[in-house]
């Protein structure tokens, strides 16, 4: 009888461990970082001789915070920060009517342009084998939010700073502030149950109103598209 008991406690024992380890853990929040790189679009709205020909890849970075609603969906909150360039040529004139040579010049929209955004997404998760946790995260979704762009609506001068020789190599627009919406599409690896790695690629549109005194009627509203590609960590809590 005793040989009995002993053998069902050790049985019971072994289905608990069994059932514990099918049981995936559940984390319903997530922070991380990104890093990358990110191209625009020359900005349309301003006059065109504003607008630049060309762009360049500058660097993208964000903190997040997510919220897992069920093994499908999740909300997130992102901070994010990246510049906005493009270049161009001019053709300027001195003060004293004097065409000069044409000249690069490069058209700063935003020193720093931060987006304030919530993305929505839909995943599809994978287990490990024996279904111990979570083990990866495809997941595709939506973004809405807000942008402000900081500059100082200056110009820039290649001699000397002297703004009566007409010699300008920069151009900054105002700061503004505007919305933000895209989609992106991502995969998070998770090395360990709370520690994961991302890849993701994201396409944005970004409206903005600018504010500047001197030169308003120029670039007082523009709209672009980027496209971020960064890789991040995951943490899970």
């Amino acid at each position: 009888m005793r040989a009995l008991l002993l053998t069902v406690v050790a049985f019971l024992a072994l289905e608990g461990s069994l059932l514990a380890q099918n049981m995936p853990p559940e984390y319903n929040w997530e922070v991380g970082i990104n890093g990358g790189l990110s191209v625009i679009t020359r900005p349309l709205g301003p006059a065109i001789g504003y607008q630049g020909t060309s762009t360049n890849i500058v660097h993208d970075y964000s903190a997040r915070i997510t919220r897992y609603f069920n093994e499908h969906w999740f909300l997130t909150f992102d901070l994010g920060d990246r510049k906005w360039e493009t270049f161009g040529n001019w053709t300027p004139n001195t003060t004293y009517g004097q065409t000069l040579p044409t000249t690069q010049v490069s058209f700063l929209e935003a020193s720093n342009a931060i987006t304030e955004s919530f993305e929505m997404n839909y995943t599809i998760p994978f287990y490990t084998h024996f279904h111990t946790f979570n083990r990866s995260n495809l997941y595709a979704g939506v973004m809405v939010g807000m942008v402000t762009t900081m500059n100082d609506g200056s110009k820039g001068y290649i001699r000397d700073n002297k703004t009566d020789s007409g010699n300008v190599n920069s151009y900054h627009y105002g700061y503004g502030v505007g919305l933000s919406y895209g989609i992106q599409l991502g995969y998070t690896y998770y090395i360990i149950p709370r520690l994961g790695v991302t890849a993701e690629i994201a396409m944005r549109y970004a409206g903005v109103a600018t504010h500047t005194t001197e030169y308003a009627g120029e670039n007082n509203n523009f709209h672009l598209l980027y496209f971020p590609e960064t890789l991040g960590i995951r943490w899970r809590f």
